[in-house]
């Protein structure tokens, strides 16, 4: 007679979070919800209609990151991090434009010290030191993670702008796209820009 085999009882793992975890985890998912809301000022400012929130932006610009990190040779998981949490602190400030063509916002300072503040405090909550240095990098521009990111951010901006003068036949001015030349430094990506001029003109 075959002697039945007896496997072991599967192996459980206990999950456990203190209450005073859970409502961390709530007030950072309350906070983080904002920017479903917040519009992106800059097409709110020229009208364009259900402009598009500032979560929206950093979802593309992140999916962009995702795809086009490994040709460009960088930490696509940093990459990716860094796009997704790059505008977190508008959820507190708002989106503000903060340079318009090579003009900056005479504030522009005290704007990128609130918005750092509210990054930080918002993270803050569950701990996110890896998140607080991510945006950190990204404002000072000292890695090649971070350089691409913005020059993807940027890219993203342009895709937007040709999609909504397209779909409300409105005409955005020359500087978005003047500005936009000098942010691409990256060869390919300046191409992937002449490619999204060529479709505003037809």
């Amino acid at each position: 007679m075959r002697q039945r085999v007896q496997f072991p009882p599967p192996r459980l793992i206990p999950f456990f979070i203190d209450v005073n975890h859970v409502m961390k985890i709530l007030e950072f998912a309350k906070d983080i919800g904002k920017l479903k809301r917040t519009k992106r000022i800059g097409w709110v400012n020229y009208n364009v209609p259900s402009s598009e929130s500032v979560a929206e932006h950093s979802f593309r610009v992140a999916m962009l990151a995702m795809v086009l990190a490994p040709s460009f040779k960088v930490n696509q998981n940093k990459a990716v991090k860094m796009a997704l949490v790059h505008d977190v602190g508008e959820a507190v400030v708002g989106d503000i434009v903060k340079q318009f063509g090579k003009k900056k916002h005479p504030d522009i300072k005290n704007i990128k010290k609130r918005e750092e503040d509210a990054f930080i405090k918002i993270f803050s909550t569950i701990d996110g030191k890896e998140y607080i240095k991510l945006y950190k990098e990204y404002e000072t521009m000292r890695t090649k993670e971070a350089r691409f990111v913005k020059q993807i951010d940027r890219l993203e901006f342009m895709i937007q702008a040709q999609e909504y003068e397209k779909e409300h036949r409105v005409t955005f001015p020359v500087e978005f796209y003047e500005w936009s030349s000098i942010i691409m430094k990256d060869k390919r990506l300046k191409k992937l820009l002449e490619e999204i001029e060529s479709l505003r003109k037809k």
